[in-house]
């Protein structure tokens, strides 16, 4: 075993998806060896095999294991890899998915460091409306040296996302995944979790789930019943487990409330249905189960909907209940404020389901002068015990990206002085307040609920916005957003200052730069910084983004030797415009001093004498 991680990909016919999916893998920032990827596919009949195969041949840390036959789900795939890996550490990556490239290198150094045999990292998900924390419950500090039982909610994510697990847990104690068209993740995790005794959880952006609304999988080609009877085998099983008590008890709980309650009953499906009684067996053989092995169904049911739900459930007239759901299901709720407390309930549904307290309803109070500075005022109003933990500028429709901010906290009130909102002012804003012990984030409300028993107040649940005054302005002839590597177009300065009031030096065209943040002047210009603490125009005229979409096929790490694999030519502009200055012959190798890229984004290799050669992969390779 010679590499610190294996990521196992099962494939089929995931084409669309791939090249972001391997690309991922190839701009880790990490040593690749250090890492292996093994892509497994399932006989896919598109060009999936294809797309792998045209990065294997580029790339040694990657590996693809063609199977024979079809086996129709992931679990086989997922199987062989695992036996074929040589990692310490086994990630599962849907081929559809990415991993982050900065984020999982930083994670799994720090799995590694503890030693643990489960790490769980941030995911997000991402779909064609924005993207959002995916199962932020399981990842909500930076802790080391924990159980299973020290989380909470750690059964109620058991899918691949942000896990990472040593090999030979798995190994030890022969789990392996069962083919079942659902619920395979579910067995293989609840298992290994079974066996754990060492976590580390972590805030660091790991993975991130593609739920775009071209993306398709066999969960989703599932029906609603047909999963609902796969989770009864599963309860099954659970019940006839061999392990503490505890753990039994943490995965009936998450089996009831979310895959009985929320996603079977508590659904629009469910209400639409013709054929109720087909859910009401199903539940009733759940509840039939968990009896016979000394269990009360009752016992795990912490959500109050959901309390009230099975209390008027076992009523022999099903129409309160049928009701009740509804409400639930369609949000029919009505909220109102009571001693600065904000509470919830459902009109008519008072004998089984009292009014909610709300844990934290943060309310924007507008700008105030406090103290000889100008501050954005949110007022609080939540339960005693529950604790602020923190204040956060959230990108709208963006929550992987936030800024952590410095605020005052009393009298109910968060003050949060004006000039941290610089450091998110390339984007537009919500306000996020942190609370409680999973560091829940409730975004701030623009104005106070309303229950109005003859109106309803438009723009109830609008939440506060911030847009930034010059994006108008500037947008169409600045960077206002950083989102990878930049290259400049032109000649471009380099000043120690963002009012460019003292030049360093000048950037020739091509270079390319990787600024940390942007700044703006006084007047509100805006310009890029890069980690050194310089700056430079964020101009579109002398600033552009590179596109990396074809860069696998090149050298874009400076090498300080190539070798020719085949006859090319060199030119003494990076843009090949003039007649070349001599043949390269297969065998020459070159010293090389630099990359620089064309304006289309296509990388250059720079000669010590400061002459330009490709950088395709296909004519050169690295010899030092």
């Amino acid at each position: 075993m010679d590499k610190l991680v294996s990521v196992i990909i099962s494939v089929y016919n995931k084409e669309p998806f791939l090249k972001k999916c391997i690309e991922s893998l190839i701009n880790l920032n990490m040593d690749h060896s250090q890492i292996e990827a093994i892509f497994v596919d399932d006989c896919s009949t598109d060009n999936s095999v294809a797309m792998i195969e045209s990065y294997t041949s580029q790339n040694d840390f990657i590996r693809l294991i063609e199977l024979p036959n079809n086996t129709g789900s992931p679990s086989e795939p997922r199987n062989l890899g695992i036996k074929e890996a040589k990692g310490k550490y086994i990630t599962l990556l849907d081929a559809d998915d990415w991993l982050d490239t900065e984020g999982f290198p930083e994670f799994i150094t720090k799995i590694s460091e503890d030693d643990a045999e489960l790490g769980i990292g941030q995911s997000f998900k991402h779909t064609n409306q924005n993207i959002t924390y995916h199962a932020r419950f399981i990842s909500y500090k930076d802790a080391s040296n924990l159980k299973p039982q020290d989380i909470e909610k750690i059964f109620r994510a058991v899918g691949p996302p942000g896990k990472v697990f040593k090999r030979d847990v798995v190994l030890d104690n022969h789990i392996q995944f069962e083919h079942m068209k659902f619920g395979e993740d579910k067995l293989f995790f609840i298992d290994l979790i079974s066996k754990i005794q060492n976590i580390t959880m972590s805030t660091t952006p790991v993975y991130h789930v593609n739920r775009y609304d071209e993306n398709q999988s066999l969960v989703k080609e599932t029906s609603v019943i047909d999963k609902a009877y796969l989770n009864v085998i599963i309860t099954k099983r659970i019940c006839a487990m061999d392990i503490s008590e505890s753990l039994k008890k943490m995965m009936l709980s998450r089996m009831v409330e979310v895959d009985f309650f929320r996603r079977l009953l508590h659904t629009k499906t469910f209400l639409k249905s013709d054929n109720k009684q087909t859910f009401y067996a199903i539940f009733d053989d759940v509840e039939q189960i968990l009896n016979e092995h000394g269990f009360n169904v009752k016992d795990f049911i912490k959500n109050k909907k959901f309390i009230a739900m099975h209390t008027l459930y076992h009523q022999k007239n099903k129409e309160p209940f049928l009701k009740l759901t509804e409400s639930l299901v369609y949000g029919h709720w009505r909220y109102y404020n009571k001693e600065d407390l904000i509470y919830m309930d459902i009109a008519n549904h008072n004998d089984v389901l009292n009014p909610i307290p709300i844990n934290c309803y943060p309310i924007y109070e507008g700008t105030q002068k406090f103290e000889g500075g100008l501050f954005e005022v949110i007022k609080v109003l939540k339960p005693k015990e529950i604790q602020i933990s923190g204040v956060k500028l959230v990108e709208i429709n963006n929550s992987a990206n936030t800024y952590n901010v410095d605020y005052e906290y009393k009298d109910k009130k968060i003050y949060i002085n004006q000039h941290q909102f610089y450091q998110s002012a390339e984007v537009e804003v919500n306000l996020g307040v942190e609370f409680g012990e999973m560091n829940d984030i409730a975004l701030v409300y623009a104005s106070y609920p309303s229950n109005n028993e003859v109106y309803k107040m438009k723009r109830q649940s609008f939440k506060l916005e911030f847009t930034n005054k010059m994006r108008e302005k500037y947008e169409d002839k600045y960077l206002l957003t950083i989102s990878g590597p930049m290259m400049t177009l032109k000649k471009t300065n380099l000043y120690r200052d963002v009012e460019f009031k003292e030049q360093l030096t000048s950037l020739n065209p091509g270079t390319k730069i990787v600024p940390t943040e942007i700044q703006y002047t006084l007047s509100g210009t805006p310009r890029l910084v890069l980690k050194d603490g310089s700056v430079l125009t964020a101009n579109k005229d002398f600033i552009a983004q590179i596109n990396t979409e074809d860069h696998h096929k090149y050298i874009t790490e400076i090498p300080s030797g190539i070798k020719i694999k085949k006859v090319c030519k060199l030119y003494d502009s990076r843009i090949f415009k003039n007649e070349p200055l001599e043949t390269l012959k297969v065998g020459d190798e070159i010293e090389i001093n630099n990359i620089v890229y064309t304006n289309n984004s296509t990388p250059r290799l720079v000669t010590q004498e400061g002459n330009y050669l490709t950088a395709n992969k296909d004519f050169v390779e690295v010899i030092r």
